[in-house]
């Protein structure tokens, strides 16, 4: 019998193996476990040299098990699944939390947080994290059904989650910006007040994305006696991008909105005192452990202030 030599192997090649068998796709795999297409060929390539078996037949098309593979598919799928829950097991033991944690960000946002989730799951290896970026109404979508546990939006995109059956939490302050071309005649103010908005054409989000957005721009012209001038409405903001560096109007959204993209051609200028929350909304039946461990770590981090229903 051939020497096998596993030292080069990791139990993450087992677990990219059978994942590449599901998929029949060395890119398809990747995208499942975040990795380059190069890097599942890298790894399976050196699987197979270290096992001394051919375990995928290649084509254009799609990438098949051979019969060598099929037989190490077979047995790989009870052993890989019994490691793995034995780690998990262990885990466990040590913490008393296991499980995943599902979390949605708005698709045109920075991801808040990010720090102190990488710190959580480093301090949490046994816990599976997935991360999701979708517009408003996606996010509603996925957080009625249940299909995520925690969604973090905007402050005025609360109102449309009864307090009877969701939790909300305020984790971070963050101004209103006013987003506009760089050669625009306020692109150079450090701050905006609303009354300099007065007969600037905004560049809206629509109603059905989010009713909460128009009702929070159109209460705080209100406040200062102002009709909105509306240009265009579009299902999220960054459908606005365009017209933004076409010049044909003004879009307000938080200074999260784009992260650092874009910085050479539309300018950011905050409104004073249009300031917003970053809002964390989960279903108040949800008993997902990993979820209130997960909350309680950030509102560790934050003066968080929460919502009473």
């Amino acid at each position: 019998m051939r020497e096998i030599n596993l030292y080069h192997l990791q139990l993450m090649d087992l677990e990219l193996f059978l994942n590449v068998a599901d998929c029949g796709s060395f890119t398809k795999a990747g995208e499942k476990m975040f990795m380059t297409q190069s890097w599942v060929s890298k790894r399976i390539n050196l699987m197979e040299r270290e096992l001394g078996l051919s375990l995928f037949s290649r084509n254009k098309r799609e990438v098949t098990l051979t019969p060598a593979g099929r037989a190490l598919e077979e047995r790989l799928r009870h052993i890989t699944g019994d490691i793995l829950s034995a780690i998990q097991a262990a885990h466990t033991a040590q913490t008393g939390v296991s499980g995943s944690l599902r979390l949605g960000f708005l698709e045109w946002g920075t991801i808040v947080f990010l720090q102190q989730l990488e710190r959580f799951m480093k301090q949490n290896p046994q816990l599976s994290v997935e991360i999701y970026r979708q517009q408003f109404s996606d996010l509603r979508d996925n957080i009625s059904s249940g299909r995520v546990d925690l969604i973090f939006t905007m402050s005025y995109d609360c109102g449309q989650f009864s307090a009877e059956q969701y939790n909300q939490l305020h984790v971070q302050p963050v101004p209103m910006v006013a987003y506009m071309q760089k050669n625009h005649p306020l692109a150079g103010r450090r701050l905006l007040e609303v009354e300099d908005l007065r007969a600037e054409p905004l560049l809206m989000v629509d109603q059905k994305s989010s009713s909460g957005y128009g009702s929070y721009v159109h209460q705080l012209f209100q406040a200062h006696n102002i009709r909105p001038l509306i240009a265009h409405y579009a299902n999220d903001g960054g459908a606005h991008i365009g017209n933004v560096l076409l010049n044909k109007g003004i879009l307000l959204a938080s200074q999260y909105f784009l992260e650092n993209s874009w910085e050479d051609q539309i300018a950011r200028v905050p409104i004073r005192g249009a300031d917003l929350y970053v809002s964390a909304i989960w279903r108040k039946q949800n008993t997902n452990p990993v979820l209130h461990k997960f909350l309680a770590d950030i509102a560790g981090d934050a003066a968080v202030h929460l919502e009473e229903p």
